[in-house]
């Protein structure tokens, strides 16, 4: 009683203050579940026709969880061809995180069944380093695909979709990735059209080849900026040089574009997002997509790094009994040059120089 009697009642001041933080905190709690919402609201845009079910946000995961989608039951050599993967277990590295990045070749408003994959790119993001790295993988690779013999790696997307195109890269490249986004050329088109374009560097070739597709001297050496159609034409052409130099440009062309995603107004994106998102395909769950959310802000101030797969000067020529060309490589090599360019034991530097412990 004597301790209660000591007590100061609370002065009228202090009372108000704390109704005023107890109401501000509840308009920001308030906010951030709105803000949440909305952003769950879009995310459920994304086409996830192919039956992956969204997910939830568990707080405990430190890591992206990819452990739901079943690629096991997949026999690359089923009646297939016989260039045969390698050895080996798939490199599975807690830390990194792996999502394939399908161009199909489609023409058309919304996703088609039937496409190649034009552009097979992986987007890998080792969360303990902060570092992201986009590898290309070339097209014309042979591979053995299930029911149709020896074909072109692009091939497999159309024979058994996004599944066994990734699967064939687990088994032939010992690469961890079970999670794709997919878009086609006319979503490309429309996508970079309304960003506002993409600025890429030209170089004096590429800028006459521009020009000769177009029929005029728009083009010269030096930065310029693509709309859609044009972007798309600069990261497809090939007969310049070659597909290697093609599926760098592919690369410039995604980094340019977010970059430039970067400099655009809240609403601009907002109505970006809701016009394009319906038309993206992916098996990334709203958990998994709430997660690289928030770490986007610390890898856009992180390193990142770029290479293609296999290594140009390690590869040959394949001539099928149908007369059709492909190209071979030294697969094992090429999954562990891979993995250490992924885990960072050699980085794009050292494949430039042409380190001798990366070759093939």
């Amino acid at each position: 009683m004597s301790s209660e009697k000591g007590k100061k009642p609370m002065s009228r001041k202090k009372r108000i203050m704390l109704a005023v933080l107890a109401v501000i905190l509840g308009i920001a709690i308030l906010l951030l579940a709105l803000a949440a919402f909305y952003i769950n609201s879009k995310m459920n845009l994304l086409d996830r026709s192919t039956s992956y079910t969204t997910g939830s946000i568990d707080p405990e995961d430190e890591q992206l969880s990819f452990d739901h989608l079943d690629l096991d039951y997949i026999d690359v050599m089923e009646n297939g061809g016989e260039i045969e993967p390698p050895e080996g277990e798939v490199n599975v590295h807690d830390e990194i995180t792996n999502i394939l990045l399908i161009g199909s070749d489609e023409r058309e408003e919304d996703i088609s069944d039937v496409a190649r994959a034009d552009s097979i790119m992986l987007l890998s993001i080792n969360s303990k380093e902060n570092t992201w790295k986009l590898v290309s993988f070339e097209r014309g690779v042979g591979v053995s695909i299930p029911d149709q013999g020896d074909d072109w790696l692009t091939h497999t997307f159309a024979y058994g979709g996004p599944e066994l195109l990734l699967k064939t890269l687990q088994d032939y490249y010992k690469v961890d990735v079970d999670r794709y986004v997919r878009i086609n050329f006319t979503i490309f088109e429309t996508g970079i059209t309304d960003i506002g374009g993409v600025v890429v560097d030209l170089s004096e070739a590429e800028a006459e080849y521009m020009n000769g597709i177009a029929g005029e001297e728009r083009w010269e050496a030096g930065p310029a900026r693509l709309d859609g159609p044009t972007a798309l034409v600069y990261a497809r052409m090939r007969h310049l040089d070659s597909d290697w130099n093609r599926v760098g440009r592919q690369r410039e062309v995604v980094i340019a574009a977010a970059e430039q995603v970067s400099t655009l107004t809240a609403s601009k994106i907002n109505l970006i997002i809701d016009k394009l998102l319906p038309k993206i395909e992916t098996n990334l769950t709203n958990a998994e997509l709430w997660q690289l959310l928030f770490k986007m802000p610390t890898l856009l101030g992180g390193e990142s790094g770029q290479m293609t797969v296999p290594d140009e000067d390690a590869c040959w020529g394949i001539r099928l009994e149908s007369g059709k060309s492909l190209i071979g490589c030294d697969f094992e090599a090429e999954a562990q040059r891979l993995d250490d360019f992924l885990t960072g034991k050699l980085t794009e530097e050292d494949f430039a120089a042409g380190d001798s412990s990366s070759q093939p």
